[in-house]
């Protein structure tokens, strides 16, 4: 992967930062309260995956055999970071609970932020969001293809937004080496894989 671990996640970080300033309307309104964030349970997984939890940002996934998952704090924010075991794809997550975040609609959100990512020598064109099936999560995908800035690379990026209405929005940016055919296996366990994710609520245990 040309994309190092704080690329990928302050990137992210820094395409999401305009969408929640540029939904403030300037009025300060009350916001609705919030209902209770209740934990989510797991589906049934595929054989050899593992259950991983996540407190601090608030979520469980299916971990697949050998794909690798570690945490960051960029910014003040929480992050996951998940490779796969030949490290031609990565799949950074971050999660946002704030009114703003959750007001902006889900095909909007997606595109913004896939077109603001940093790295590539031009401002990647996002593809017609499209939704993204089975998840309990409200849930679209866009994609788009460009040339790295700083190795040449080609890559494929997918932005999936993924939000339990009124209570959390998951952001998942998927990016892999476009010149390697057999990252498309990657891809299809990634996307596998995002299908498990699972609202937990922060800090708090949950029941297996």
């Amino acid at each position: 992967m040309s994309h190092g671990r704080k690329t990928i996640v302050l990137g992210l970080l820094v395409a999401l930062a305009p969408i929640g300033a540029g939904c403030g309307g300037g009025a300060t309104t009350s916001q609705p309260v919030p209902p209770p964030e209740v934990a989510q349970k797991l589906p049934k997984l595929p054989r050899r995956w593992q259950v991983h939890r996540d407190r601090s940002i608030g979520y469980a996934i299916g971990r697949p055999p050998g794909w690798q998952v570690t945490r960051s704090r960029t910014a003040g924010v929480n992050a996951v970071l998940i490779r796969s075991p030949d490290h031609l794809l990565a799949v950074t997550l971050v999660a946002a609970r704030d009114p703003e975040a959750l007001g902006v609609p889900l095909e909007q959100f997606a595109t913004t932020t896939l077109a603001a990512l940093p790295g590539f020598k031009t401002r990647l064109k996002p593809s017609k969001p499209r939704a993204f099936p089975g998840t309990p999560l409200d849930a679209v995908e866009t994609v788009g293809n460009g040339t790295t800035k700083a190795r040449g690379i080609k890559e494929r990026a997918a932005l999936l937004v993924l939000r339990r209405d009124s209570v959390v929005n998951y952001t998942v940016a998927i990016v892999e080496n476009a010149r390697r055919s057999y990252s498309a296996k990657d891809r299809a366990v990634a996307l596998r894989m995002i299908r498990t994710l699972r609202d937990q609520p922060i800090g708090r245990p949950v029941a297996p």
